[in-house]
């Protein structure tokens, strides 16, 4: 009679539940990072969203918690628990988010190598899906003028927005527009194009994929200068880190930026009534009030006036950020259209500023790869105009493409490829 190993079958049995849980966590991981973006179906119900999607990532994760720390990793986790109860104790608002934020982190960094990869293809496919089929409904209606039904909408915390046309897979501003920017289901094109343009980089533009070249359309079509901005950045990055010849990369990524710029300056000159200039080129001219360029605009007039008057001129508000009263909040954030690196250090000070550099250095420290430094600096200079280094989306994106990255540079092995095959 045939002996049958039990064992053996009960340990297979085990890896694939899970094989099976693992991918069930990274759906929901994925799932919060979406969240994070405020699709306009989060807008009424995020608390409970976020909620639901941040227990059940914690209990997958937990339940397949079995693997050691590595060494190399207590540098990342201590910096995690300096960082975030430092911003929770700081901030004025959104304890609740830091709070969940803080073992969801720490169980998303201590990720298997292997799970950290699919990350990155399974975002590129399931975001390329939404925008794609976005894309169609933006075409129908836009440029070929097609009625379709739609409900008013309007963004319940954000008062500043004005309404939406809801038309599902698809908002648009309300009311007459000289030309209706692609913004998905986002509230804002530059949402759209800032993510697209990262993981544009992440997947070294590789438009000859489907999945990378409607992403790349959704960065035209929003029109976002920092869209745009990340886009080129992103890409003159790039040549610079896989060059083995800096000098002549740095030579022509030079003449790229002087040809761009000579462009842009001609058609802007010669059409300025065109839809990139009134957009995006006219943004870039030299506004002698403000003493920088028009689309420089990420804070009001209030907000830069309390930056300077009673922020700056003390030393322990630079460092420790400053707490703002009710009647101080309205005044300063009341009319809306702030967000910038100013915004941070006002809320929580230059201390937590530095210890959330370490944070996103140390995960690259860990990983190390001249594209991953390269997205670091890519980070940072979102950063300057968009403080949404601790979005899900970009968190997650950068732990994701970390590991790529590293994977890639210590092997022939084509993480993204291989899972899109």
């Amino acid at each position: 009679m045939e002996t049958v190993n039990v064992l053996t079958i009960n340990k297979k049995a085990t890896t694939n539940v899970d094989l099976i849980i693992s991918n069930l966590s990274i759906f929901v991981l994925f799932m919060m990072m979406l969240f994070s973006m405020n699709p306009w179906f989060t807008w009424y119900h995020n608390s409970i969203l976020v909620g639901i999607s941040s227990f059940l990532f914690l209990f997958l994760r937990l339940f397949l918690f079995q693997m050691k720390m590595p060494y190399k990793m207590f540098s990342t986790v201590i910096l995690i628990f300096l960082l975030f109860p430092w911003l929770l104790l700081l901030t004025d608002s959104s304890k609740l988010g830091f709070l969940r934020l803080i073992p969801i982190l720490f169980l998303g960094i201590l990720m298997r190598p292997e799970e950290k990869r699919k990350i990155l293809p399974f975002t590129t496919q399931m975001y390329a899906w939404i925008v794609g089929i976005s894309m169609i409904f933006y075409v129908l209606i836009v440029f070929l003028n097609v009625r379709l039904p739609y409900s008013i909408i309007v963004h319940p915390v954000v008062v500043h927005y004005p309404p939406f046309r809801n038309y599902i897979f698809l908002l648009n501003l309300d009311g007459p527009q000289p030309f209706y920017r692609f913004r998905s289901i986002f509230t804002e094109p530059g949402h759209l194009g800032t993510i697209s343009a990262f993981l544009l980089y992440i997947n070294r533009y590789e438009l000859k994929r489907k999945s990378v070249l409607i992403i790349f359309i959704s960065v035209i079509l929003s029109f976002s200068l920092a869209g745009y901005v990340l886009l080129v950045l992103g890409y003159l990055i790039q040549m610079a880190a896989n060059s083995k010849h800096i000098y002549k990369t740095t030579l022509k990524i030079a003449i790229a930026i002087i040809l761009l710029g000579g462009m842009g300056y001609y058609f802007y000159s010669k059409y300025p009534d065109a839809l990139v200039s009134s957009l995006i080129l006219e943004r870039l001219e030299y506004d002698e009030d403000t003493g920088s360029i028009r689309g420089n605009n990420r804070n009001s007039d209030s907000f830069n006036y309390y930056y300077k008057t009673y922020f700056l001129t003390s030393t322990e508000n630079i460092l420790l950020g400053k707490r703002l009263s009710d009647s101080e909040y309205m005044a300063v954030f009341g009319n809306g259209g702030n967000n910038s690196y100013k915004v941070f250090l006002l809320k929580y000070g230059s201390i937590s500023l530095l210890l959330l550099f370490l944070l996103y250095l140390s995960i690259v420290a860990v990983n190390p790869s001249r594209l991953g430094f390269g997205l670091l600096l890519l980070f940072s200079a979102s950063f300057i105009q968009r403080t949404y280094a601790l979005w899900d989306m970009q968190l997650f994106l950068f732990i994701g493409a970390i590991q790529y990255f590293y994977t890639e540079s210590n092997s022939l092995y084509h993480p993204i490829k291989q899972h899109q095959s």
